[in-house]
């Protein structure tokens, strides 16, 4: 057969076709690069999580503490290092852990006990009258006020610590907060403990005091990835957990002042140390305490806890565990629902 040879106007679309073609191919291919680029990011993102929030506060009188936590607030124990360290549930995503101040731990129960612990209720009458049947050591009880955003009262702990049992209001300064607290299930007190089977607690906030609250803002939410739900006239709520809250604090305005040494560990609990671990290496803003991902192990030399550790700006220890799938774990994993 014989092809005859293709005129100017067929050999313009000719050349047109191939043009559109490659300009098309390129651009399709830049846009499959760029979503394979934001689902790799997603991804690495998605394996950073919060799955629960924990404040490791340190006793002289360790049997005392665990005896004030587990029998008379009626939290149930999760894990425990026999005679050093027992984990309290407070909520569906939020600790307490009562470290026996022996030498072992990272601080001192000398040190300022730089942070209040918020425990936030619906029941707020019912735990005040719980507090005095049991004699707690009531700092400031509830003084109700009409349009108040939120009340409470402030109970020391046989350690000295402050927690808060409190009630945040339907109010616009908490128009983000209150649908959050409304999807929240209380926990109730475990069997055979002091507290009234029917009180509960549905979340917790951990109030920390900075000297630069706005650095402690920014170090919260673009480092560690949290969201201000809540922005009071001297202190912000951050959004971490479930259950689970991070409180920023201007210095000296609320129950503490800012001090360099505290005796607490700002817990948060992840599927995924190393994750977080190659994450924060490569931020100047967190300062890790070890050079790898450290391991905390068992009697026999198992791995039981991958622990992340280092400083926020004001020099907090942060501790970001992932609790590994041992038989000594269950319980805690069980409690995040990591099993």
């Amino acid at each position: 057969m014989i092809y005859s040879k293709p005129n100017g106007e067929v050999m313009k679309q000719f050349i047109y076709i191939l043009l559109s073609s490659a300009l098309f191919s390129n651009v399709f291919a830049d846009d499959v690069n760029d979503s394979n680029t934001n689902m790799i990011t997603n991804e690495i993102e998605a394996s950073r999580d919060i799955i629960g929030n924990n404040a490791f506060l340190y006793y002289k009188d360790y049997p005392e503490a665990t005896n004030y936590y587990g029998q008379i607030l009626g939290f149930k124990s999760v894990f425990e290092f026999p005679g050093f360290a027992t984990i309290f549930q407070t909520s569906k995503t939020t600790f307490i852990t009562v470290v026996n101040d022996n030498g072992r731990g990272m601080h001192s129960s000398d040190e300022p006990k730089t942070i209040a612990i918020a425990l936030i209720t619906d029941q707020l009458d019912e735990w005040y009258q719980y507090a005095l049947s049991q004699n707690l050591n009531i700092k400031n009880p509830p003084k109700p006020l009409a349009d108040n955003p939120h009340n409470g009262f402030l109970v020391t702990d046989p350690g000295g610590y402050i927690l808060e049992f409190e009630h945040f209001a339907e109010h616009p300064e908490n128009q983000n907060f209150i649908p959050l607290l409304n999807n929240s299930e209380n926990l109730y007190g475990k069997k055979g403990s002091s507290r009234p089977e029917n009180l509960g607690f549905k979340a917790s906030i951990y109030w920390l005091y900075h000297s630069d609250e706005l650095e402690a803002e920014k170090f919260y939410t673009d480092v560690m990835g949290l969201d201000i739900i809540v922005e009071q006239s001297f202190s912000d709520i951050l959004t971490s957990s479930e259950t689970g809250y991070i409180g920023l604090v201007e210095d000296g305005i609320g129950i503490h002042n800012a001090t360099h040494e505290k005796a607490v560990n700002v817990g948060f609990m992840t599927n995924n140390a190393q994750s977080w671990f190659d994450y924060l290496k490569n931020q100047s803003s967190f300062e890790l305490r070890t050079k790898e991902l450290y391991h905390e192990q068992d009697g026999q030399g198992n791995n039981l806890i991958d622990i992340v550790i280092g400083y926020d700006p004001d020099n907090y220890f942060i501790e970001i565990d992932e609790f590994l799938d041992s038989e000594l774990n269950r319980k805690i994993r069980n409690s995040l629902g990591m099993n």
